[in-house]
């Protein structure tokens, strides 16, 4: 009875922190709450152990595709590998997918703030920008 107490615990902390990660703990100790408490088992520290391990596997195998319905899109972690568009900001500066980056260009070109550009992927924490 007491792990089913604490899977519920649990998914009430899940819903405060988002991550993911308690939401399968969670559910892996309810389950195994739920079994011991249907068949009278008082061992509680085999239970959790049990509920940890369902947990765990179901992290392993949902997490990414839960994540991935929920937030409605697939999260690309490589996405500063593209080249895209950006806008300078200030000399030195441009802005590129939310972030401010500093950048070298061709030799001679000079640029207008605002104007818009071509990024190439980073390096080093710098882009590389052309004129469109």
């Amino acid at each position: 009875m007491w792990v089913l107490i604490v899977g519920i615990l649990i998914l009430a902390l899940e819903l405060l922190s988002g991550s993911f990660y308690l939401l399968w703990y969670g559910i892996g100790l309810i389950i195994s709450g739920a079994v011991g408490w249907a068949v009278g088992s008082d061992a509680w520290i085999i239970q959790g152990a049990i509920g940890f391990g369902i947990g765990l596997v179901l992290m392993i195998v949902f997490k990414k595709r839960l994540a991935d319905k929920i937030m409605g899109r697939k999260i690309k972690d490589e996405f500063l590998l593209e080249e895209g568009e950006g806008v300078i900001k200030e000399d030195g500066l441009v802005e590129f997918r939310g972030t401010t980056w500093r950048y070298d260009k061709e030799k001679d070109k000079t640029f207008e703030i605002n104007e818009r550009v071509i990024v190439k992927p980073t390096h080093a924490n710098r882009v590389f920008v052309r004129k469109i």
